[in-house]
């Protein structure tokens, strides 16, 4: 009998399907212009993940008019893009949404690559990065801010940014309702993922281990969670989604897709405009206020470069004209992933393509946007961990492990690992069911730099992240893959039959089965880039020489030039760059617009303070409901 009501069931999922889409997307794309005017009030450059963000709230008030460019296209109803399973699809060098940047050959990392090349995912397109990033939102340690701001960065300390986290959160998980930590009807909709058994079993394997979980995204950053995600109805909910689309047919907004900006234009050392190539001629086009950079850490920095910003001495050996000489380009940080570590079993726990796509996933997909499909390519979990190598001063985690319900997450050509040495370590799986561990540093000691190759604008820039050239970063890299083996002995991996498989690359055997020494030698030749690049473009104080904008993210020794992005952060995360990425720019937009849309969030963490105790607003466990501070739109 069901089988022969599944033509009709199938015609009615499709419909429903498309009816989703639709429902969501009800701002069309017809808004996004097709020419550039001679001048604007702002002109934002990359329409990204902080771009997407920045131009929407700039473009609350109708007293300025925003141009923004971005040089990739609109995602509009691409379902490689807005189906969470697919993210895979939008990644890689064959993808339109991708720069997939390639780095340097790398002198102490990355051996077993072809040429010693890594490549670095970096989203293009309006979303940016939000259209190919795997959808966990993570805000990172409240000590990373902290950092900032002891650092110089006044102003961004974590109680200066957790109320812009709340602001922009819709988060869709009841349990947090009680937390002074999450946000209820903002813009970024954050949902709880749990599509396999994984996650008890994942809970139960770190408890044995003293890891308990936990909301990381409140007081503790050390611990085991369940994947939090950017999805609703069963979409990606990226910045396009959430923040542009309902500002695209305001007429203070002027969208541009396809413009690729070759430099900011000085008169003296004020901006007052940018150098684009649109349609195939280069045309310029006038800020009468400023120029606001958005165009990711690669970008961002290549175009200050290009602009005349930027070390001296770099600038000059390609004699380029010097408008400030800034640190641009240095302090280059990004983690690093190591060789996954996976494991298998005869019992069902994965979630895979073929799963997503059988007949009633599918179709639960369709009616009601759950099932399979919703999966944030395969992301189940992530753990926090302290390591053997953490000095005491250090708060935040060293190393994370993200737990993929899928056994079969990389493949050679996309790393660009030599095929040899792809098939000895991962080469015919005994199964396909099991769960993969991505052992992560997030805390690079290594720096590595941003070059121009030439002044001309069509060259790639050298990207050198000099992955692992610091040994400490090796040491805790390898206690992390070591943790992620070591789990193979709790209780419940025996109860679930699961296996790592024995399988060694040979030019490291010598140092013995997944000794320290093996596993340093193999973490030097597969390097997996975390993709989360930062630093080159530094906040910091008025004073400090290391810095390129200050705390109101204005570029240092010029005029009505700042930068909004993910470049600013002055060292590497906690966490991915997502969350980051739009508590900037949520931040941006009020110091630009001289605002404080926050004020109420405030108030109600000093009302806590004042008639309680400060442990109220640190201890999740203990707060209370934030009332209508969480309400926001």
């Amino acid at each position: 009998m069901v089988a022969r009501h599944i033509p009709s069931l199938m015609a009615i999922g499709a419909v429903m399907a498309a009816y989703r889409l639709m429902s969501v997307g009800i701002w069309v794309d017809e808004f996004v212009k097709k020419d550039i005017e001679k001048s604007y009030d702002i002109i934002i450059v990359g329409g990204g993940t902080s771009g997407a963000v920045l131009a929407s709230r700039l473009t609350e008030d109708n007293d300025k008019t925003v141009l923004l460019l971005e040089a990739g296209e609109s995602p509009r109803d691409d379902e490689d893009v807005d189906i969470p399973i697919n993210a895979d699809h939008v990644r890689g060098e064959k993808s339109k949404y991708d720069w997939y940047y390639a780095t340097t050959p790398q002198k102490f990392s990355s051996k077993g690559h072809v040429d010693g090349i890594s490549h670095i995912s970096s989203g293009k397109g309006l979303g940016g990065s939000s259209l190919i990033n795997y959808m966990q939102y993570l805000r990172g340690s409240r000590h990373d801010y902290d950092d900032w701001a002891n650092n110089g960065a006044t102003g961004w300390g974590y109680k200066d940014v957790l109320p812009y986290f709340i602001k922009s959160e819709d988060n869709h998980n009841g349990q947090y309702v009680q937390s002074v930590f999450h946000g209820f009807g903002g813009r970024v909709a954050v949902a709880d993922i749990n599509l396999s058994p994984l996650n008890k079993i994942m809970t139960s394997a770190f408890k044995e281990h003293n890891i308990n979980k936990k909301d990381i995204n409140g007081k503790s950053h050390f611990g085991y969670s369940q994947t939090q995600a950017t999805i609703k109805n069963g979409l990606r909910w990226s910045t396009y989604r959430s923040f542009l689309k309902r500002a695209m047919d305001r007429p203070n907004l002027q969208i541009v897709t396809g413009a690729n900006v070759q430099k900011v234009l000085f008169e003296g050392r004020k901006a007052v405009g940018v150098q684009v190539v649109h349609k195939g001629a280069v045309v310029t086009t006038r800020a009468e206020k400023e120029v606001i950079l958005c165009a990711g850490t690669v970008g961002s920095t290549r175009l200050l470069l290009l602009s005349g910003i930027g070390p001296k001495a770099h600038l000059g050996a390609l004699k380029m004209p010097i408008v400030a000489d800034l640190p641009v380009g240095e302090n280059l940080q990004d983690q690093v992933i190591a060789d996954p570590v996976e494991y298998f079993t005869s019992y069902g726990v994965s979630v895979t393509p073929a799963k997503a796509e059988n007949f009633m996933s599918a179709w639960a997909y369709s009616i009601f946007g759950t099932g399979m499909k919703m999966s944030p390519r395969f992301r189940e979990g992530i753990a926090f961990v302290k390591t053997r190598h953490q000095p005491p001063h250090i708060k935040y985690p060293l190393l994370s492990l993200n737990i993929l319900s899928n056994v079969e997450v990389y493949n050679a050509e996309k790393l660009n690992i030599k095929e040899d040495v792809w098939e000895s370590l991962h080469g015919s799986p005994p199964s396909r069911e099991g769960f993969t561990i991505l052992p992560t540093l997030l805390h690079p000691r290594s720096k590595g730099t941003i070059r121009l190759k030439s002044s001309n604008p069509d060259d790639p820039v050298l990207i050198n992240p000099n992955y692992l050239a610091e040994d400490v970063d090796v040491k805790i890299l390898a206690e992390g893959v070591q943790y992620a083996r070591r789990i193979l002995g709790t209780q419940i991996m025996k109860n679930w039959d699961f296996q790592i498989p024995h399988r060694t690359l040979p030019e490291c055997e010598k140092y013995g089965n997944f000794t320290m020494q093996y596993i340093e030698c193999l973490l030097r030749r597969v390097t997996i880039p975390g993709n989360n690049p930062v630093g080159t473009c530094k906040i910091g104080a008025m004073g400090d020489p290391t810095a390129v904008v200050d705390p109101l993210l204005r570029v240092r020794g010029v005029k009505g030039l700042r930068v909004v992005d993910s470049c600013i952060i002055p060292s590497a995360m906690s966490s991915n760059l997502y969350a980051t990425q739009i508590m900037i720019a949520e931040k941006a937009a009020d110091i630009i617009r001289d605002k404080d849309t926050v004020l109420a969030i405030k108030d109600y963490f000093k009302h806590l303070i004042a008639v309680k105790h400060k442990k109220m607003v640190e201890d999740e466990d203990d707060a209370s409901p934030m009332a209508q501070a969480h309400v926001h739109s």
